[in-house]
């Protein structure tokens, strides 16, 4: 008979291995996986001229509906990239930065000179290959990935001008949502070791501690470059909710 300590850890490694799956097609798997892998050979080009029209970024909790913002933004006329997971539009060379270094920014600025420095070496390259394909420098643009919301006040910090779209949705929806990546991903450090005994309760923790991190920045650094969606309110009154977005934005308006 195993002890309670070895239930426990079958039990926790039982969770891990089925939590987050999403059905997916093998061969868009492979592409996914090729992709990121060949982001870490990723060079940047010395010779662009610096990043000069601030991004629009788009986050939330992981599973919130931000991809339908992507999509309103593209028809807006803001370039969003072109590498990106087609069930998600997120944007994969962020991703891929965000899997590297988010545990270690989350705490920006409190961060190692030495290791900030490689930091930002990464970021300012995954934002020229997301950016690659842009029809024009002065293109408005920008990229969506739900972890984003955790290292705004990095963001705020290399993009000083940059605007912030949060995505909220109802906390019980949240609670039995599929998508718990993120919690699989960045649990321990964000709620402790114990998390993966009670995952709902977790992604109800999670849920309260990013937005109300991302809301209480965004309020007190953004100001008027800070905007918040609520979920509910795109599916119940999406002209209406897409006409604040696009006035937010400064961009023209558009049918819904």
């Amino acid at each position: 008979m195993f002890s309670p300590n070895w239930r426990s850890f079958f039990e926790r490694l039982r969770l891990l291995l089925s939590i987050g799956r999403m059905p997916q097609p093998r061969l868009e798997q492979i592409r996914l996986k090729l992709d990121r892998f060949s982001l870490s050979f990723a060079r940047a080009n010395p010779n662009l001229e610096p990043v000069r029209v601030p991004p629009v970024v788009v986050g939330a909790v992981g599973g919130s509906g931000t991809r339908v913002l992507v999509q309103v933004l593209r028809k807006a006329g803001w370039f969003m990239g072109m590498r990106l997971d087609s069930r998600s539009e997120d944007s994969l060379p962020m991703a891929w930065f965000l899997s590297k270094w988010l545990k270690t920014l989350k705490d920006f600025p409190n961060v190692d000179s030495r290791t900030l420095h490689k930091a930002h070496k990464d970021f300012d390259r995954m934002v020229q290959v997301h950016r690659r394909g842009i029809p024009s420098l002065k293109a408005p643009w920008g990229w969506k990935n739900p972890r984003t919301m955790w290292l705004l006040p990095f963001l705020v910090d290399r993009f000083p001008e940059m605007k912030f779209v949060h995505m909220i949705r109802d906390a019980r929806d949240m609670m039995l949502s599929d998508n718990t990546h993120f919690l699989k991903d960045h649990g321990h450090w964000a709620l402790g070791n114990d998390w993966w005994r009670n995952p709902e309760t977790a992604q109800l923790a999670l849920w309260r501690l990013g937005n109300k991190r991302a809301v209480e920045f965004g309020e007190k650094y953004l100001g008027n470059r800070y905007h918040m969606i609520h979920y509910e309110d795109l599916c119940q009154k999406p002209a209406e909710t897409v006409t604040r977005l696009l006035e937010f934005l400064g961009a023209a308006r558009m049918n819904v």
